[in-house]
Formats: C-alpha cells, sequence, structure tokens
C-alpha cells in the first residue's frame, strides 16, 4: 500500500499511549507529531477525538472514532488519530451506576479500539493521550502485549518534584534561548508553588503549581530580560507569587532586636501554611538587596540613583533604605552567611527545616 507521508509512518510506532499527570509535556510532545506530521501529509487528515468533548453526543464521538480508524485506501492519505480521554479516565464515583446509554457507549467505543488494535492499519497513526490508567481494562492489556512485542510505544508524562522543577525551569529557560541564573530559578520556582504540594482524600498529590503557567512566566521573564540574564530581580518584578509573605516586618524586627516579635512572625506564616524553603528563600532575596543599597548608601548614592543602579522598585528601595538604619555592612554579610549555611543544612538533611528557620531568626537578633 502506498501512502503520500509513509516517511512519516516509519519514524515511529503505529500505536502509542501517552500518559500521566503531565498533561503539559504530553501536549508538546504531541505538537511535534502534528508537526512532523503536516510537513508530509495533509492537516486534514488529523482526527482529534476527545471524549471529554461536551458539544458531541456519545453516538457522534462514537461514529468519529469508527471513521478515524477506517483503514486508509490506495489512493487516499495516511492518517494522524488522536483520542483523548477515552479508555481509562471515569466520570462515576465508587457504587454510582452508568446509564443503558453510556454502557453501551463505552462498550462500542472499547469495543472498536479492540477490534483495530488486532488490524493495526499501516496508513493509521494513533495516539491514546490518559491522565489516569485503569489497569484492569482489555484496551490496557491488549497495549501492554502489543508493547511487549516492539509494535505499540507507551510512555509516562510525570510532573517534576520538588527541586525537580528547579531543573524544569533551567532546561526551558535554555530551550527558549534565555538564560537564567540559580538564585533566580529558585525564586522562581518558589514563586510558582513549589513545595506547597498537598494530598487530597484519596491520597493523590495536588500541586500549587503548573507546567503551563512556568511555561508562560518564562517566555515574560526571557522577553522582558532579551540578551540580558535573568537574575532575582526580574522574578521579583514581573512575576506574582502565589503566597504573600510580609518579610519587610519579620526583617523590621530582626533589626529592632525584638527577639519575641520575630519568632511570633515567623511562626504565624508557618502556621497560615508558607513553605520555610519559600521564607528563606525570600529573606536571602531581601537581605542581598540590604547589602546592594547599604554599600551603595555607604558611597553617598542617593535614593534615586540606587533605584537606577539596582533595577529594583522604588517601593523595595524606599523599605529597605529605611531597615538599612538599624544594621551596619559586616552585620549584614554576616546574616546573609547564616542564610545561606542555613539553606545547604535544610537541602542536605542535616536539620529539620522549620527548626533551622528558628535558631536562624533567634541567631539573627
Amino acid at each position: 500500500m502506498l501512502h503520500a507521508n509513509a516517511k512519516y509512518m516509519t519514524n515511529s510506532k503505529n500505536v502509542n499511549l501517552y500518559h500521566g499527570d503531565d498533561d503539559f509535556s504530553m501536549a508538546e510532545e504531541m505538537k511535534k507529531e502534528k508537526e512532523l506530521f503536516k510537513k508530509q501529509g495533509d492537516e486534514m487528515n488529523i482526527n482529534t477525538i476527545d471524549w471529554k468533548d461536551q458539544s458531541l453526543s456519545q453516538g457522534e464521538k462514537i461514529s468519529k472514532l469508527q471513521d478515524a480508524l477506517m483503514g486508509a485506501s490506495l489512493f487516499s492519505s495516511d492518517k494522524l488519530v488522536i483520542i483523548k480521554n477515552s479508555l481509562f479516565s471515569s466520570a462515576k464515583k465508587q457504587g454510582e451506576k452508568s446509564s443503558d446509554d453510556e454502557e453501551k457507549s463505552s462498550d462500542g467505543k472499547d469495543g472498536l479500539i479492540l477490534q483495530y488494535l488486532d488490524n493495526v492499519q499501516d496508513g493509521i497513526k494513533i495516539f491514546f493521550l490518559e491522565e489516569n490508567l485503569d489497569k484492569r481494562k482489555k484496551v490496557y492489556k491488549a497495549l501492554v502485549k502489543m508493547e511487549k512485542s516492539g509494535v505499540a510505544t507507551m510512555k509516562e508524562f510525570t510532573m517534576p518534584l520538588t527541586f525537580q522543577f528547579d531543573n524544569w525551569i533551567k532546561n526551558r529557560v535554555e530551550k527558549q534561548k534565555g538564560r537564567i541564573n540559580c538564585e533566580a530559578i529558585n525564586l522562581l520556582a518558589v514563586s510558582l508553588g513549589r513545595g506547597f504540594a498537598q494530598k487530597d482524600k484519596s491520597g493523590k498529590i495536588n500541586r500549587s503549581y503548573n507546567l503551563w503557567e512556568a511555561s508562560n512566566e518564562i517566555e515574560k521573564l526571557i522577553s522582558y530580560c532579551a540578551e540580558n540574564e535573568i537574575d532575582v530581580n526580574d522574578v521579583a518584578l514581573l512575576v506574582k507569587s502565589k503566597v504573600d509573605m510580609n518579610v519587610f516586618n519579620l526583617i523590621d524586627s530582626i533589626g529592632a532586636k525584638n527577639r519575641a516579635k520575630a519568632v511570633i512572625i515567623l511562626n504565624k506564616q508557618i502556621e497560615e501554611g508558607l513553605n520555610e524553603n519559600y521564607i528563606l528563600t525570600m529573606l536571602a532575596y531581601q537581605f542581598r538587596n540590604l547589602i546592594k543599597i547599604k554599600s551603595l548608601l555607604e558611597q553617598g548614592f542617593p535614593e534615586q540613583e540606587i533605584v537606577s543602579q539596582t533595577k529594583l522598585h522604588p517601593f523595595v528601595v524606599q523599605k529597605s533604605v529605611q531597615q538599612c538604619r538599624n544594621f551596619n555592612l559586616e552585620n549584614l554579610k554576616l546574616i546573609y552567611k547564616k542564610l545561606f549555611d542555613a539553606d545547604l543544612a535544610i537541602k542536605t538533611g542535616k536539620i529539620n527545616p522549620n527548626l533551622a528557620l528558628d535558631l536562624l531568626v533567634v541567631s539573627m537578633v
């Protein structure tokens, strides 16, 4: 059988299952597949069927699926078929019964897919895209057998966990031809919600960040910085943090040598759900600003010139100038070293994060 874009069909296996909670990377992979197909075939032959699409009835989806899985004839072009949320997701909770129509639709859908898998067509490349897998399903078992036989591909896409998210940010920036330093990566990851994952009643981890948002923020930062390296000031200026911490009040208390108030503010922030790493990052960020501003003040620079030199927001400079009155430069550098040591101790597991912050704040006052 001859096909217009036979070269595309030989690039990888014709039956593919992509699954997992990282829908962003999955979408990126499918974007590449579509672009490759369009270079060698007809865009009209890309068929996408989403079983969560409420604009189509179950019967219409079955009909669309049947048309998509029909074999290509001698004179027709190849097809790229993308089927989403059809094999393993279920809208019904445990104990709930499906209607007869829904059961018939599910049986018809699975029957069509199994029939196709028994007789895979050379001119059809199919991708199943799923978030959750039900390994009891006949379709899943059939795909497992096909993968073991070397005629199908199964690939899992998982969200990057904790500091894997930092590596994802770094790689994403480089992929977009940008540059970013380590401190900016850390602040961006924390600002987007790293470290705030929570488990629901079923035990599933719900992360407070998603890669779609992260990608948008990275594009915004690269566009703003152009050829320059992205630093913490750029992140602080352009990225709205998911959490709100009154770091200025905490530093005010440290500067005023009010240990009791500093500890109360710190504990209140933790009780309200703020992650210790976020607090530490924001403290490090502000004390780094204080070192820069204190140094410029001692050189005789006025506040307006400091804004120009540091590229910090005028409010941040104004507040920092006030805070600098409670610290000398050597004291600020000593505190910054303590922050660095605490961060290293937490990341290497030498100390509990909560205890590390308590000891750190007490040592600063």
